[in-house]
């Protein structure tokens, strides 16, 4: 597929799947299972990297706006269960990672997305980024919202950091329209799957 055919392919996509994530019910109810689901995935990782100590990871969370999947009792968990939560917080062309501690000041920055003050966390640092999209397929290809931000973020993690797409069941598609930039996930996370291979 050329790059101008690969690119109205997206955009047909994308505007198919924000009517298919429109019109889903119970979605809190299923944003509880997805949050359940990652967080067991959060605790399992730590586990599987020092079974003796069970360190807590540095994760990149984010923040469920419109139709997404609602997020904010997983971050509360995460928290509860140890994990140092960070959020992204877009600067020009790029995302960084900023720490979600109790005193950071929430504001609200482009797209209409809450991101915490501070200073950017060092991308290497992180352990887990968990992924919005709008489709993602079962080998870990997804499509987001055409801004580019986590295509551009992604190459800077660890090579054993683990990439998790967090969608409703709905956004799994057969196939996701690709160019050389576009990054494969470690593992999609639905209400009612996990789908990939998470090991470090």
């Amino acid at each position: 597929m050329d790059n101008s055919s690969s690119i109205e392919a997206k955009r047909s996509l994308r505007k198919e799947m924000r009517r298919v994530r429109a019109g889903l019910i119970d979605r809190e109810g299923r944003s509880e299972s997805i949050s359940s689901a990652v967080l067991a995935l959060c605790d399992r990782v730590a586990i599987e990297s020092d079974p003796d100590r069970a360190p807590k990871l540095l994760v990149l969370g984010f923040v469920g706006i419109g139709t997404e999947p609602d997020t904010s009792w997983l971050l509360d968990a995460l928290v509860a269960h140890g994990h140092v939560v960070a959020l992204p917080r877009v600067e020009g062309e790029r995302i960084v990672a900023v720490s979600l501690h109790p005193d950071a000041e929430m504001t609200v920055g482009d797209y209409g997305i809450p991101a915490p003050s501070g200073a950017a966390i060092d991308a290497a640092l992180i352990d887990v980024v968990l992924v919005p999209g709008l489709a993602f397929t079962i080998d870990g290809r997804r499509l987001g919202q055409g801004g580019g931000y986590y295509d551009r973020f992604l190459p800077l993690l660890r090579d054993d950091c683990v990439t998790c797409g967090v969608c409703f069941s709905e956004q799994i598609v057969v196939d996701v329209p690709s160019e050389p930039h576009d990054r494969t996930l470690s593992t999609v996370i639905t209400d009612s799957s996990t789908i990939g291979d998470v090991a470090r």
